[in-house]
This record gives structure tokens, C-alpha cells and sequence, in this order.
């Protein structure tokens, strides 16, 4: 059993879960390594272990460290042994616990407890989800005799920590906060001014009143007026929009109400009211903030027929300035919020059979004035890092100023050749029943290629083959790797290993591509997510509406296998018409990740070779094998361009050699030799490790920059290297897009896809429209020897696929 530790009483009281290993061995809380952690982190927020309280919640050590041994998790687990606490159900040495815990409470007075964990947060708040209610001001709802209610706030537990290294900053984050709440034991909450449920005569007033106030701003230094918007959506209409004008107030209009089916207001009053959100919220001396406003916009575009005035979102504000963080409103608020407390469940779990809707309406003005709060966080937090970060606020204009050509794109959406689309179903339907058949006719019996029991099953007990672990899971698997080694294993198993494969091929491009679901005026639409990676390309799924898929990564078909083995798959592309009139084009830049490699790490052998217009790995295979006639069409020019590729990027011999499928001696001695061959290229991989050592963080031409919170280990230093080209070629083509959407209206964007731009334009306009294109894209990257990367163009009267 643990004893607890420190000062009684103590301003801050410190509660861990249960004891680990070493902490049973000394008797102490927090003394293994997961306490030498904490104490380090309480430092890193200016706090002294000296001066807090320290327990657990639980006095003895789960069997095997597991806490559902003494936690039931699920209802099977309750036995007749178990007793509700906290609505849950415990063993009575939990609930023993807990009442000692109480006494340490009374007699420790503490304003603030930081509840490392789970088993601490559920303990004294009742709450379980450490990830959703971190950083949260909570108040202990124990039944203690004390004349106040101690602070909680819920930090993820140290072992965690040490387990999840990014979280490390986070964590701290939270205990600056405990160390702030520390001082003072009231809870301090927002003093909100709501408005929910107004008539006529206050939404009228109000939004008035925001119009008037507009009207006098943004003359002799009076700056424009800031609002806030939040949309809720329900049976894909809009509920209710909330507008904030600070960080208190905000007013919430509904459209839907569940008391009222035919709709909030008389038609009459919505269609003024409609009128004047529209005068305000487009208003030139408004700037509307929001978050994630892609999606919110989607549904002003289709049911109010305009789009407010953004000018910032909070989630491009913090994905350009930390991209591999969260970017939800709920981790923002954690953040940035002074006294922030997770709401976000309010929203989920609401259910018009359980809830009022005042509660929904309310949820949806916290969102709004969280937003609003955020914002102004975001732009102190900005301000800040720019005086070390010089390029910043260029970076986050840019990343906002995306949002406008983006959603041209999403809201135009593609046309979708119906007839060809049905035809090319049919077809695939019918290759997907030909190699069913042939498994059942192979084996006897008809197996689910979906199932991975029924796949276990076929591999590892009917056909005896010694199970293959996946790397993810470290778990017998059936996935592609896993069959692929099987294969390797007994060649015997290799046609029905290519009938899975090819089943699960042709499986992806009917369900996925084929029969995605269209809008309600038959194109093809999806969400484009600005904020979607670390390297500032873009994510997509399918709209707010749920119709469509992801563009960015349909297929163009073409065969699949090698040798009598080859799988004709369609090309999904040709399913994606230009419109009448118009002209399809596809643009790629050449060799672009290449050529930024060669520009950072100043290979002027590479850049001559791209200059002159070479293939630099058809030339560097030339001269290894000291062979002149040598092409890309030759078999070892896969390969070898898989291993110089893999080798920019920090590959190593072991790595590529697996995945090449050669020897690692062979693999070694090719990269020493193109390491001989480019010495500045090692050079280069060497500055940016010091460079990851030194700042944690690596900088692209464009000034846009790649924090690292992990442990620098593992892959660190092969992600940083990549992340180079990948970020700065889709920070050129992102511009590209910006370029044509604001100097060419005649030229449509349509897709994004990662490192090129696929669109249309009216046909009439021919190659003068292509010239346009062309020279938008070519955009100098501004390296002190400029480089300009190679525009290709490809075009096509019919479809996307039949650019050429």
C-alpha cells in the first residue's frame, strides 16, 4: 500500500490512479519513472513536487497493472462482489479508497487537484475520457465536508506521457494552468449573455443594432466589427446559427425547432430576418471568424445563397502555425480559453426525445463565443512567435486567403458521365463474380475476403500456413503485406493470394470510386480539407451532405501484375466530363520533390542535369552500370529509382532493401556510391538533423515550419527530410491555384490533387487559356539561385481520364 506524500495542507493536491511497480516497492506515490517525469514537468510549469500533496487513488496494485480488475469496463464484467460509485461499478476496496481519499481532501484544503489519468478524473468529477476533459476547470462533486468545492483539472498521467512523447507539451500546458488556479480557490466561470429563444422584435433588434454598429466602424481608427458564426445542422438543413460580437455575448437563430415543425418563425419573419443576416454577416466593415467554416459555408452556399465575409478560420490559424497538432475547437479552447471546460458532448449527445432545445441553442452560442475567444488568442499567440518566426503572418494570410478558391471548387463539383459510370459498375461486378466462382471452385467453399476471422481461418488453420504477424498490430493478419509474405513463404499460394488481391482491388473501385454518391443535381462533389496534413497539402472526403468521395486519389486505372498475372483496372477518371463547352485540362510540375532536394541541398550536378533536361536517375543508373543506352523502360529503372528516392529521403539500407525487395549489402553498396556521387546531398541530411536537434523544427522556402514535439528518435529525421519537398511543392501549387482563381475567373479549378491542379475552361479559349495556365503555375521558388519548376499540361475536350 502507498502512503501519500508532502506538505497537509498544500495548495495543490496531486492525485495518481494506482501504484505502479516501484511505487509499491517504496511505498511512495509517483516514485518510478513515471514519477522522475512528473516531477520534471512540474518544473517545466514552475511548480515544486516540495510544495503539493501527492496520493492515489487506488492504495494497492491491480493484478498485472490493470484496472479493470478492480474497474468493471463493461456489464459482463459486474459480478455480485461489485458496488456503484461514482456510476460505476467497483470492487469495495475501490470504495474504501475513495472514502480515505475524502478525509485526505478535508485535511489537505487544497484550491486546485490535478488528476493525472483516468481513474483520478472519474474519481472526483465522475468523468471518464482523459483525452476529451484535459485542461478542463472542473469542480470535485465528492460529498466533503469542506465549506467549498476544490478546482480538478485532469492532466494526461505521466506514464502516458512517457508512452505518447508529443503529449509532453500539452501536459505542461495544463499544469500552468493548475499552477494559475492554484493561487485563488474560487471557480471563476464566463458570465455569458445568451440570447436563446427570441422573438421577433429581439432577433430583429439585435441584429439591427449589429448592422448600425457596422455601419460606424472601420472610419478614423475605429476597427471593423468582428463576429463569430457557428452553424448546427440537423437532417441536412441548417438548425440554428449563432453570431458572437465578444467573448460573452452572442445570439443564437433558430430555423428548426422540434416544438414547432413547420419551422421557428412565420415565413414571413424568417424571410427578414434571412434578409438581414445576409446584410450582415456580408458586410464590408464585418470580419467573420469561424472554425472549420468550409463546412459551415457549404450549407450557407445551398440554403442562404451567399457567403459571409471570413476572414479567418481558427483552424487554418493553428495549422499554420503548428500543423501535426489537434485542430479541433474543443483542443483550441483547452488551449487558448482562460477558463476552458469541454462542452463538446453537450452537442453529440444531444437528442431532441431527451433534451430541450434551449440546450442545443446554447450549445451552439458556446461554440460561437469559444470561436471568438480563440481567435483573439490565436493572434496574441501569432503576434509572439513572429518575433521568431519572421514569415508567419504571411504564411497564416496565405493559408486563409486558400479558403475562397477552395470553395469555388467545392461548391462548382464535377460532372459525371451517368451512362459510362453504370457500364463501368457492371463491369466490375461482373470480374468481382468471375474470381468469387473461381475461389469456390479452388477451395470448395465460399470465403468472405472482408472478414479477417474468415480469412485467419483459410490461411492459418484450413491451410496450415504459420501465421504472419502485421506491423501495426503485431497480431496474426491477412492484409496485403501479410499475404504477400505468405506467397514468399509457399509459392503454391500464390493464385489464390492473387484472386484475394485482385478481389479486394476491384472491391475498392466499385464501392469507393464507382458508386459514390452523387449530389442532389448529379455532380460529383467533396470537402476539401485546407488544414488536412503536417506537410500543408490538402485532405478530402466526401461534402457536407454526405454525397462524394475523396478526390484525391482516384485512380486512372491501367494494368495491375506482372507477367501472365495482369489485372486491367478501369480508369475511374473517365468518369469526370468537362462540361459542355468546355476543355478538361491536368497540370503536374516535373520532377518536383527532385528538384527541391537538389535546390536545398545545392547539388549542382542534379540541378545541371534538370536544366539540360535529363532524368537524373535514368542518368545516375547509366553511369553505375556504365551502361549509355540505358532507359526508363529498362527493369532495373523501378528499382533504382525506389532506392535513390528512398535514399534522398533518409532511407536506410535495411528499410529500402525490404521494401525493393533486394539484398541490403546490395542496397549499402549502391547508396555509398550515390552518396559519392553527391556528397552535398549527406551534407544537407546532416543540417537538418542538427537542425532538428538544435530548434526542433525545420523551415521550408516558403517560410512555413515543421515543429517536432516527439522524442527525437526512430523516424524523426527521415520525416523532417521529407517534409521538405512534399511541403514546399504543395506550397507552390497551392499559390498556382490562388494565381488562377484571382487572375483567370474564365479557368475553373475542379481538383486539387496533392502536387497538381486538374480544372476546365471554355474551349473557344484554346491555347491562350493553356499559356495562362502554364504561367501561373511556373512560379519562381525563392532560393538565391531561383527555381523554377517544369509546368506540364495535358488536355482533353471529353473527360479528366482522357487528358493527354
Amino acid at each position: 500500500m502507498t502512503r501519500p506524500t508532502g506538505p497537509c495542507p498544500a495548495k495543490i493536491m496531486i492525485l495518481g490512479e494506482y501504484p505502479g511497480e516501484e511505487e509499491v516497492r517504496t511505498g511512495q506515490p509517483f516514485s518510478g519513472y513515471a514519477g522522475v517525469e512528473m516531477n520534471k514537468m512540474l518544473q517545466d510549469a514552475k511548480l515544486m513536487r516540495s510544495a503539493c500533496f501527492i496520493t492515489n487513488v487506488v492504495r494497492t496494485r491491480p493484478p498485472g497493472g490493470d484496472i479493470t480488475n478492480f474497474i468493471a469496463a463493461k456489464k459482463s464484467d459486474v459480478t455480485p462482489q461489485h458496488v456503484k460509485v461514482q456510476d460505476r461499478f467497483v470492487l469495495p476496496n475501490i470504495r474504501n479508497d475513495m472514502e480515505l481519499l475524502k478525509r485526505e481532501i478535508e485535511m489537505c484544503r487544497p484550491n486546485v487537484i490535478i488528476a493525472f489519468g483516468n481513474v483520478s478524473l472519474w474519481a472526483l468529477t465522475g468523468k471518464w475520457g482523459i483525452t476529451s476533459w484535459r485542461g478542463s476547470v472542473l469542480e470535485c462533486n465528492l460529498d466533503l465536508a469542506l465549506d467549498y468545492k476544490p478546482k480538478v483539472i485532469p492532466v494526461y498521467h505521466p506514464a502516458l506521457v512517457l508512452r505518447n512523447w508529443s503529449w509532453r507539451p500539452i501536459a505542461v500546458h495544463d499544469l500552468k494552468r493548475a499552477a494559475t488556479q492554484s493561487q485563488f480557490p474560487a471557480i471563476i466561470r464566463p458570465e455569458y449573455n445568451f440570447i436563446l429563444r427570441p422573438d421577433y422584435a429581439t432577433a430583429e433588434t439585435v441584429l439591427r443594432q449589429l448592422i448600425n454598429e457596422a455601419d460606424r466602424r472601420g472610419v478614423r481608427d475605429v476597427p471593423v466589427l468582428k463576429l463569430s458564426v457557428d452553424i448546427e445542422t440537423r437532417a441536412g438543413h441548417i438548425a440554428c446559427i449563432g453570431i458572437a460580437w465578444s467573448k460573452k455575448d452572442a445570439i443564437c437563430i433558430p430555423l428548426m425547432c422540434v416544438e414547432r415543425p413547420e419551422g421557428y418563425w412565420a415565413e414571413e419573419e424568417e424571410f427578414q430576418l434571412t434578409l438581414l443576416l445576409k446584410r450582415l454577416l456580408t458586410h464590408f466593415r464585418v470580419e467573420v471568424v469561424g472554425q472549420n467554416f468550409a463546412y459551415d459555408m457549404q450549407y450557407f452556399n445551398r440554403w442562404m445563397l451567399y457567403h459571409p465575409r471570413l476572414v479567418r478560420d481558427t483552424m487554418l490559424g493553428q495549422h499554420s502555425m503548428f500543423s501535426n497538432m489537434q485542430k479541433g475547437l474543443d483542443f483550441l479552447s483547452s488551449m487558448y480559453c482562460e477558463h476552458h471546460e469541454y462542452w463538446k458532448d453537450e452537442g453529440k449527445e444531444w437528442d431532441p426525445k431527451k433534451h430541450d432545445e434551449d440546450s442545443y441553442w446554447q450549445y451552439n452560442c458556446k461554440d460561437a463565443v469559444i470561436t471568438y475567444e480563440v481567435d483573439e488568442a490565436e493572434q496574441i499567440a501569432a503576434a509572439g512567435l513572429s518575433q521568431s518566426w519572421p514569415k508567419l503572418h504571411s504564411v497564416i494570410d496565405f493559408q486563409n486567403k486558400l479558403f475562397w478558391p477552395v470553395l469555388d471548387t467545392m461548391n462548382k463539383g464535377i460532372r459525371v458521365d451517368t451512362a459510362g459510370r453504370a457500364k463501368m459498375a457492371m463491369h466490375l461486378m461482373e470480374e468481382i463474380a468471375k474470381r468469387e466462382q473461381w475461389l469456390i471452385d479452388t477451395l470448395g467453399f465460399p470465403v468472405n475476403i472482408k472478414s479477417p476471422k474468415q480469412m485467419q481461418e483459410l490461411f492459418y488453420e484450413i491451410l496450415k500456413q504459420k501465421p504472419v504477424m502485421g506491423r501495426s498490430s503485431g497480431a496474426p493478419s491477412c492484409d496485403d503485406e501479410s499475404l504477400r509474405k505468405l506467397c514468399e513463404r509457399e509459392p503454391l499460394l500464390r493464385p489464390i493470394v492473387r484472386k484475394i488481391s485482385e478481389l479486394r482491388s476491384l472491391g475498392v473501385f466499385l464501392s469507393t470510386f464507382v458508386k459514390a454518391p452523387l449530389d442532389v443535381d448529379g455532380r460529383l462533389r467533396c470537402s476539401y480539407n485546407i488544414a488536412g496534413t503536417e506537410t500543408y497539402r490538402f485532405a478530402s472526403k466526401k461534402n457536407a451532405f454526405g454525397s462524394g468521395l475523396n478526390l484525391q486519389n482516384v485512380p486512372a486505372g491501367g494494368e495491375s501484375g506482372d507477367g501472365d498475372e495482369v489485372l486491367d483496372l478501369p480508369n475511374v477518371r473517365s468518369m469526370f466530363l468537362a462540361d459542355p463547352g468546355k476543355t478538361f485540362f491536368d497540370i503536374d510540375l516535373d520532377s518536383a520533390d527532385l528538384r527541391v532536394v537538389a535546390w536545398e541541398a545545392e547539388i549542382d550536378e542534379m540541378k545541371a542535369m534538370l536544366a539540360e533536361g535529363k532524368k537524373v536517375y535514368v542518368e545516375v543508373m547509366k553511369e553505375y552500370y556504365k551502361n549509355p543506352n540505358m532507359t526508363k523502360h529498362d527493369k532495373e529503372y523501378k528499382l533504382f529509382k525506389g532506392l535513390c528516392h528512398g535514399t534522398n529521403y533518409l532511407g536506410s539500407g535495411r528499410g529500402l532493401a525490404e521494401r525493393l525487395g533486394l539484398g541490403v549489402h546490395e542496397v549499402e553498396v549502391i547508396q555509398k556510391w550515390y552518396f559519392g556521387k553527391f556528397p552535398r546531398l549527406q551534407k544537407w541530411h546532416n543540417e537538418l538533423k542538427d537542425q532538428v536537434l538544435k530548434r526542433r523544427m525545420v523551415e521550408n522556402i516558403f517560410g512555413y515550419r515543421q515543429y517536432f514535439f516527439d522524442r527525437i528518435e526512430g523516424t524523426i529525421f527521415n520525416q523532417a527530410v521529407a517534409w521538405i519537398p512534399q511541403s514546399t511543392v504543395g506550397c507552390l501549387i497551392n499559390r498556382a491555384y490562388v494565381n488562377i482563381h484571382e487572375n483567370h475567373k474564365d479557368i475553373e479549378i475542379l481538383l486539387q490533387v496533392h502536387d497538381s491542379l486538374a480544372g476546365q475552361f471554355d474551349t473557344h479559349l484554346g491555347d491562350d487559356a493553356i499559356r495562362r495556365i502554364v504561367a501561373s503555375a511556373e512560379i519562381a521558388l525563392p532560393y538565391a539561385d531561383p527555381c523554377i519548376i517544369p509546368v506540364g499540361i495535358k488536355t482533353s475536350n471529353r473527360s479528366w481520364g482522357d487528358c493527354g
